[in-house]
Parts: structure tokens; C-alpha cells; sequence
């Protein structure tokens, strides 16, 4: 299952909004085949797998080991979960079980009447943390909230502005260069309407392949208007909750100013938060947010002269999982 999860994080910020998935098949203790979720549309992790193996004989008497329950419904393609019974693979071990509506257990009852040994739980945590963008959406009805930005060494975020755009850096040309695997990663970010204003973002993919992320911009006044293509949204968390979900987006960065990324902090709503530290020290400028009511970081990462504190909170997204997995597991 390690080689499972490994092989589905090759999709990561490809196959939004569906999960990552990887699928490994073993016959006699040797792996026979191997396979992933590509991106979204392509064949799912399973048909890869089963594809993949030479001697198609010998998955009658196979293991099939995959870290999400296979699907039961047509959508982009065919059911996994028939495709299994198909080919008459006797053993499936799976890690998490699927909440998308359209699956919910499904798919392990089809392929139990089928005749088929399932076993579900293996690697579970390490599952629901790969697809922690899905579980999310799928179990909270939000997105994955990453709050990001970057202070100087004495908490600085921003400069006193004079009124028109200037071009600063805090950081080192590495973090900046994460910056832009993360838009890689995440399928939207978010700021607020003075943001864009004062600095005229792009926030763009510019460094990992052609993807670019949904650009969105908070305001309380739905008549303003936002250069294409950024998308203008209610600052009210019902309302923007309601619009990420209406299209359906998994994860979202905020990345700020200063009074949306206190906003999110004051409510509650962030499941990661990265704060770049660059090595400069200002006389002046607008203090970054307080971090003294968050949670102790979960790991610090040093990058030639610069920091990130990476903070994380879970413990919602893992008691409703487990609820939903204690619910299920009575109706299988």
C-alpha cells in the first residue's frame, strides 16, 4: 500500500477534481502491475493497473491493492468496480472508503456480492492525508484552505504604500519558486480586492507545466469589477463557501493581504497555513498576522538564508471521516 500512495501523489495537482489514486497488483508476493490517476478524464488508476500486467491469467488469482474504493458509476469512464468482477480478481485491499455521493460504499458492496474478499483500512490515515483536498470537500462541503504569506524577520508583510503598484521581495528566489508549485498543486487562490489593486497580481503557474490555477478576489461590493481572469466573489464565508463549491473546487490558497488572512484565522477556516520568512528587517511597514493563537507549528524548513513555518489543523477532517467510515461500515 506505501507503493499505492506513492504512485497516486504523481497526480497531484492534475486530476481535481476527482482523488488521487494509485492501484498496485500483486500475484505470489511480486508486483504484476502498477498504475495511476494521470489526470482528469484519463483511464482511473485500476484500468492502468489491470492493463499493465502481461499475463492477464494471473489476476484470477491476484491481490488488487488500491487507496481509494473503486468507483461504481459512469462518469468520465467505465465502473472500476466492474471491471474488477470482470476479470475476476479475487482480493481487493483498499484504504479509504469513497464519500463522493455517487460511490459511498457502493462499489465494496458490488464487488462483496460479487464473491470478492475486500479489505478496507489498510494505511487509512496516510490515505485520508493524501486526499485530504477531496475528503474535505467531499465530508466538510468546503475546500482545502491553505493560508500563505511571507513576513520579513521582524513581521513584516508589506510596505507603507505611496498609492500606485511597486514591486518588492521579501523572500529568496527558492521560496518564490515554490510559490509557484503550490499554484501548481492547488486548483485556485484567492485575495482580497485591495490586493489587487495595490499590487496588481498575476498569480500564475509560470515554472510547473501549462496548469493555472482559478483566480478569485473577495469583496463586499459585487459591482467592482477584476481584470480576466479573476473572478469576483461575496468576503462572507456562507457566500464564498457556496461559490468554490459551485465549481466544484477542492483547495484553495488565500493568499491575503493582511485583513482576509486574519478573517480566515479569526473563523477558524484554514486547514494549512505556510508563512515564508525572509532574512530582511524593516523600519516600517504593515505587521503580518498574529500567530500567537495558532497551534504549535507542525515543521519548520530552512532554505539558504529564509524559513517557512508550516502549521496544520485536522483533527475535523479526521473525527468526520471516521464517523462517516463507522456510519458505512453498518450499512455494508
Amino acid at each position: 500500500m506505501e507503493r499505492v500512495l506513492q504512485l497516486a501523489a504523481l497526480g497531484l495537482g492534475k486530476v481535481q477534481p476527482n482523488p488521487m489514486v494509485g492501484c498496485v497488483i500483486v500475484h505470489d508476493n511480486r508486483i504484476i502491475g502498477e498504475g495511476w490517476h494521470t489526470q482528469y478524464g484519463a483511464p482511473h488508476a485500476e484500468v492502468m493497473a489491470i492493463r499493465s500486467v502481461k499475463d492477464q491469467s494471473l489476476l484470477k488469482k491476484a491481490t488488487l491493492y488500491v487507496n481509494l474504493e473503486p468507483c461504481s458509476h459512469h462518469g468520465q469512464t467505465p465502473p472500476c468496480a466492474d471491471l474488477i468482477i470482470q476479470h475476476q480478481i479475487p482480493r481487493v485491499v483498499i484504504a479509504n472508503r469513497d464519500p463522493n455521493p455517487r460511490v459511498n460504499g457502493r462499489g465494496i458492496a458490488r464487488m462483496r456480492d460479487a464473491g470478492i474478499e475486500v479489505i478496507t483500512g489498510l494505511l487509512e490515515e496516510e490515505g485520508l492525508e493524501l486526499n485530504k483536498r477531496f475528503f474535505t470537500f467531499h465530508l466538510l462541503h468546503r475546500p482545502y484552505f491553505i493560508l500563505k504569506w511571507a513576513e520579513t524577520k521582524n513581521g513584516m508583510m508589506d510596505i507603507v504604500r505611496s498609492g500606485k503598484p511597486e514591486e518588492y521581495w521579501i523572500t529568496n528566489k527558492v521560496l518564490r519558486v515554490l510559490s509557484h508549485k503550490l499554484r501548481q498543486e492547488e486548483q485556485a487562490i484567492a485575495i482580497g480586492y485591495n490586493t489587487l489593486i495595490n499590487d496588481e497580481p498575476q498569480l500564475t503557474n509560470r515554472l510547473y507545466g501549462t496548469l493555472q490555477p482559478y483566480r478569485f478576489v473577495f469583496t463586499r461590493d459585487l459591482a467592482r469589477t477584476a481584470p480576466n481572469p479573476f473572478t469576483i466573489i461575496p468576503d462572507k464565508k456562507e457566500q464564498f463557501i457556496y461559490e468554490f463549491n459551485l465549481r466544484k473546487i477542492q483547495s484553495v490558497i488565500i493568499e491575503g493581504g493582511k485583513k482576509t488572512l486574519e478573517y480566515f484565522i479569526a473563523e477558524q477556516l484554514w486547514d494549512e497555513i505556510l508563512v515564508f520568512i525572509g532574512d530582511q528587517e524593516w523600519e516600517e511597514g504593515v505587521a503580518a498576522p498574529n500567530r500567537d493563537t495558532l497551534p504549535p507549528p507542525l515543521d519548520f524548513k530552512f532554505i539558504i538564508n529564509n524559513k517557512i513555518i508550516h502549521y496544520q489543523r485536522n483533527n475535523e477532517l479526521k473525527s468526520r471521516y471516521f464517523e462517516y467510515v463507522k456510519t458505512t461500515s453498518k450499512q455494508l
